[in-house]
């Protein structure tokens, strides 16, 4: 289904929801059912988001990849968005989303989603640079491959302040004049 038929659907399957709902209980308490949905998304997805964020942050201080982590954190965007948004169709996506097993399942069909993408972009020559395939097992398992699509330039930088005659090579380096 295209990206716009979603967009179209989506309201009206949202719409017969709360009218079933509010069939069996009744409109005020559909109303408040759906307010406290979404203030419980916003809740929860604060402290997993933060809980997210500062695994990610330990992650990158122990010098590993927070691939795992950055993936829960982009899935507990796209749940806890989807129960902030009043319906009950999308409050229970979001609520599935902001479980830990179910998002341990959704991360490799994201990788694989992503290395997808990225493996598109490079033959049709969209981008260069240096590709680390990375995939997740779902015991945690990660399994890391690198390789180099079109032309890698490698250069030099310097910290604004620096001199970058300082990062010039020796007398004698190749590409000195004598």
């Amino acid at each position: 289904m295209s990206w716009l038929a979603l967009v179209l659907v989506w309201p009206v399957v949202e719409l017969v929801a709360a009218v079933v709902v509010a069939q069996q209980i009744g409109v005020g308490w559909t109303l408040l059912v759906l307010i406290a949905v979404s203030v419980l998304g916003g809740v929860v997805f604060k402290r997993t988001g933060l809980s997210v964020w500062r695994r990610a942050n330990a992650e990158l201080a122990a010098g590993r990849s927070p691939t795992r982590q950055l993936l829960d954190g982009a899935l507990v965007v796209v749940g806890g968005v989807a129960m902030l948004v009043p319906g009950f169709v999308s409050g229970a996506f979001g609520a599935l989303i902001l479980l830990p097993p179910v998002r341990a399942a959704l991360r490799p069909l994201l990788l694989g989603w992503m290395a997808r993408r990225a493996t598109r972009a490079a033959r049709s020559g969209r981008f260069s640079g240096v590709v680390v395939d990375t995939v997740v097992a779902a015991d945690g398992t990660v399994r890391r491959r690198t390789h180099t699509v079109g032309e890698v330039i490698d250069s030099e930088g310097w910290e604004v302040g620096q001199d970058p005659r300082e990062l010039r090579p020796g007398p004698g380096a190749p590409g000195d004049a004598p």
